[in-house]
Formats: structure tokens, C-alpha cells, sequence
């Protein structure tokens, strides 16, 4: 999945996530929120903020800071996912372009569950590093889904009855 930033592509996420997780197991990590970011484990439902405060170590990227602390919650709720029905990853974008933040851990996992036919594999990608995610992860992609406008009922609803019927 991709899109403009800030359209909801991460609330749809969470929808979808909240529609399906007792009928599947899902594991993987989801991004909220716009002046305080959180990363949410989909497998525990637990939260970490980005930063407690401005001393912590970790990437700064635009005008957050992600500590080590948050970063290493994340990895380890992407690692912990691979057994699981499905898998959403939110957001990979410029830092693991660059070989940061959550690149390892997001290609460790793809290796894992690489030829798995009975996972579906659900990545939020920033629309402007795409080609270089595609390219860099060496992803085959069996749908594009490209988020234009504001996401509504009928999307979520098709995105739904598209993960349950693959």
C-alpha cells in the first residue's frame, strides 16, 4: 500500500487490523498519531512512543526523534510476526531506504516468510521511496494498492474482503 502522507494510510491500517484480528492472527507494527508518533505491537497491542524526551539516543528524521528504545520495540514486534496469518508493516519509507531504522529487521522477516503461500504480507510504503524499497528488498508485488484520497467505508471494505479471500 502507498499514498500521500498524512491521507490515512496508517488509520486504515488500524481498521483493518481491528476488523480482522479475531478471525486471524496478526502480528507486525502499525504507526500513529501526527504531533506525538507511537508504534503499535499488532501482536500484544502494546504502545512505545517515538521519544520520551529530547535526550534519548536514536534517527532524527524531519521532526521526530525515534529512539534506540522505540526503534528496538519495533523490530522486535516485526521479528515476532512471522508465524502469524498476517503480517503489517507501518511505514518502511526514507530511513530503511537507507539502510536504517527498521531495514534489518523488516528484511529478516521478508526472508523468513519468503515463498510462504499461506501468509499474507501487508507493507505501508512512502510513495516516494517506493522503486527503491521494491528494489532494495527485491519485493514481488502482487497488488499495488495506491491511496489517492482520504480513505473511506467501501476501501476498507474491499481491502478487507481482498486480505480474506487471498
Amino acid at each position: 500500500m502507498t499514498g500521500p502522507t498524512k491521507i490515512g494510510k496508517s488509520t486504515l491500517l488500524e481498521k483493518i487490523y481491528l476488523a480482522l484480528k479475531e478471525e486471524f492472527s496478526i502480528g507486525g507494527v502499525i504507526t500513529l498519531g501526527q504531533k506525538k508518533r507511537i508504534f503499535i505491537d499488532l501482536l500484544t497491542g502494546d504502545k512505545r512512543s517515538f521519544s520520551e524526551n529530547d535526550e534519548e539516543q536514536g534517527i532524527t528524521i524531519g521532526d521526530y526523534l525515534i529512539s534506540d528504545k522505540a526503534i528496538d520495540f519495533a523490530s522486535n514486534a516485526i521479528i515476532e510476526s512471522k508465524d502469524k496469518d498476517i503480517i503489517i508493516i507501518d511505514e518502511i519509507g526514507i530511513l530503511e531506504s537507507e539502510k536504517k531504522c527498521l531495514y534489518e529487521p523488516v528484511k529478516t522477516l521478508l526472508n523468513s516468510i519468503n515463498n510462504a503461500e499461506d501468509k499474507f504480507t501487508l507493507l505501508c510504503v512512502r510513495e516516494r521511496v517506493l522503486p527503491q524499497i521494491i528494489a532494495l528488498y527485491k519485493l514481488k508485488i502482487d497488488n499495488l494498492w495506491r491511496i489517492s484520497h482520504q480513505p473511506d467505508e467501501e476501501i476498507l471494505d474491499q481491502l478487507i474482503r481482498f486480505i480474506k479471500t487471498s
